[in-house]
């Protein structure tokens, strides 16, 4: 688990006012430092793929992020995991789904011995495309816990943070003699 800078919450108020937990969580939640996805493809984005093959997704990012903030006498410890990632690949083509990061294509391994839930097949090259390059958004939600210097705690709203990328795919013709 990466955990980040403690801080010591400037927002809390001033004279006799109580700090509640619940809300400087919230607080906290807002500023978490949570990245966006940082995503890997096979094949390569530089190399682009093909119409009817599998483009394989990851997120190289994918861990649990914990902080914790102090305002007087009152702090809260605050969790961020990410939940599930979308694959939105662009021109119209379906949308894709994954609970988890996608699997890493491992290229020392035949590609036929690899699995991954986390693929999408392009049905139409990129070529009319703008830049000749489908336009893919990534997202990933991001779920929250906290608890209290007072023993309270409980889930935050979810977060969600995309990368948008361009990825070429060519379709290749099979002549037969």
């Amino acid at each position: 688990m990466s955990e980040y800078v403690q801080v010591v919450c400037p927002d809390a108020p001033e004279g006799g006012d109580a700090v509640s937990p619940a809300a400087l969580a919230l607080t906290e939640w807002a500023r978490m430092p949570i990245p966006a996805p940082v995503v890997r493809t096979a094949p390569p984005r530089r190399r682009g793929g093909l119409v009817g093959l599998p483009e394989w997704f990851w997120v190289t990012n994918w861990h649990p992020l914990s902080g914790r903030v102090t305002a007087r006498n009152v702090w809260v410890e605050v969790t961020a995991r990410p939940r599930s990632m979308t694959i939105a690949p662009g021109a119209g083509e379906p949308v894709v789904r994954c609970s988890g990061p996608g699997t890493a294509y491992d290229k020392s391994r035949p590609a036929a011995s690899q699995r991954t839930d986390c693929s999408h097949t392009f049905a139409r090259s990129s070529l009319h495309e703008p830049g000749g390059a489908h336009r893919v958004r990534v997202s990933v939600v991001w779920g929250g816990t906290w608890r209290g210097s007072d023993g309270s705690g409980g889930a935050l709203p979810p977060l969600d943070r995309s990368t948008t990328f361009r990825l070429r795919v060519a379709e290749a013709q099979a002549l037969y003699g």
